[in-house]
């Protein structure tokens, strides 16, 4: 009882069980019927006669006794007796075996036309008809002789109901092995998964819900696929941009413990040394936002926002730095409605994408910021005049360390897109981004109001 295969089997065999229990019912039954008209016919069929005989010694003058003693042979020879019962009491009169006499006989069942009586565990079937003179004939015979016809055609039914059941068996194997085979595939594939580098995907077949069962299986690879190629290109961007860093760390470390740095040299050495440490300390600080956003582990507040203030708040903190790389931010905001969500991360969003935005504006340009109402959310968009996005650099621009090849300055870690992009789909909203002709990039933040 432990595979699917034996449960199937046993549950086509408890099915076709069942659906012989009821055929031999059926047929049991339409025998029974077949047999109780069969009884009638013949039985009516032999009395006819016997009445005839009957009713010709009765107006010859005979008694009614002497009248069925001139039958009497006839009906021993196929098996039969004859009686003649008072048509108000059913009393038997005569009865050729003399048996009965002066008992009283069962009625006939009006469904069938035939009726029974039992002598000496004998079961007996009759008809009857009326006679002039003397009352009611009844002729009958043992039922046994009637189910001869059943003994007849037991073996041929025993027979075709052992080789339905066989073919019925055959059948059910064939079907459950229609279900089990793919689900052993499918077993198989997931044993494979691991030591395959995660490139076996189940075979596709079976019934509509085993199908199902594969092409969710094979997403299902497919999506840890990716995400095992992403955790390599994760770890080996990491270990890159973790490397200068350090290297630099190290080497100028090294230089003032060897005294290769003496002097003047030893606070400029000093002075590197805390520069890359900060930015490995920013680097690291980055990755596990990043990770705490992803992972929703990020305790994020849920309060009205006015997205405008937090706006304006982020374009006077880049007030400085858009002064010094000679570049204007002109913001504009149509009236918008509170936004619940997270101040201090959403303030931290704005201010990673106006940043990259200014960092990519050449001297002179000008950074548009927009937002507005749209379709039940806040968009905010935000569009610089610089060289655009490289060619397919929209589908990574929001990855870990991505740089582009465009970059105005290699001094980032690469991390600020990701953090806004992760701090964006903590608010259930998403950041797109794309070049506009006559312009640079645009990045569109969208937030859902509900």
């Amino acid at each position: 009882m432990g595979t699917i295969a034996t449960r199937l089997f046993l549950s086509y065999l408890a099915v076709i069980a069942v659906g012989l229990i009821v055929a031999a019912l059926a047929v049991g039954g339409l025998l029974l019927r077949y047999e109780n008209d069969l009884t009638r016919v013949r039985l009516d069929e032999l009395s006819a006669p016997l009445a005839t005989s009957i009713q010709a010694a009765l107006r010859q003058g005979r008694q009614t006794r002497d009248a069925v003693g001139v039958v009497t042979d006839q009906a021993r020879s196929v098996d039969a007796r004859v009686l003649i019962i008072a048509p108000n009491t059913r009393r038997v009169i005569v009865d050729t075996e003399g048996s009965l006499e002066g008992q009283t006989l069962p009625s006939v069942d009006p469904g069938t036309g035939v009726g029974t009586f039992r002598e000496k565990e004998i079961e007996w079937s009759f008809v009857q008809r009326p006679l002039l003179q003397a009352g009611t004939m009844v002729v009958a015979r043992p039922r046994a002789v009637f189910a001869d016809t059943l003994r007849a055609l037991s073996p041929s039914l025993l027979v075709s109901a052992v080789i339905a059941a066989l073919f019925a068996l055959v059948v059910a194997g064939l079907l459950a092995r229609t279900i089990t085979d793919p689900i052993r595939g499918l077993a198989r594939s997931a044993r494979t998964l691991v030591p395959s580098g995660y490139r076996t995907r189940a075979p596709v077949s079976g019934p509509n819900e085993v199908r199902a069962l594969a092409g969710a299986f094979n997403d299902m690879a497919d999506e840890v696929a990716r995400a095992r190629g992403s955790e390599q290109a994760f770890l080996a961007d990491m270990s890159h941009e973790l490397r200068t860093p350090l290297t630099a760390i190290h080497g100028f470390a090294q230089a003032i413990v060897e005294q290769e740095v003496k002097g003047e040299g030893i606070p400029w050495a000093a002075s590197v040394v805390q520069r890359e440490a900060r930015r490995l300390v920013r680097m690291v600080e980055g990755l596990l936002q990043v990770a705490k956003l992803e992972s929703g582990s990020q305790a994020m507040a849920r309060e009205p926002v006015d997205v405008a203030a937090l706006l304006g708040g982020a374009v006077t903190a880049l007030a400085p730095q858009a002064k010094e790389a000679n570049v204007a931010i002109d913001q504009t905001s149509s009236p918008l409605p509170p936004l619940r969500g997270d101040p201090d991360r959403l303030s931290q969003l704005f201010l990673n994408v106006l940043d990259n935005a200014v960092k990519h504006s050449p001297p002179g340009s000008t950074v548009a910021v927009r937002a507005e109402s749209e379709d039940g959310d806040i968009v905010v968009r935000v569009r610089d005049d610089g060289s655009g996005l490289p060619q397919g650099a929209e589908a990574r621009l929001f990855e870990r360390f991505y740089r582009g090849e465009n970059a105005a300055s290699r001094d980032g870690a690469g991390l600020g897109l990701a953090i806004a992009q992760a701090i964006a789909q903590a608010h259930a909203g998403r950041i797109e981004a794309r070049n506009v002709a006559g312009h640079g990039a645009e990045f569109a933040i969208h937030l859902p109001l509900r």
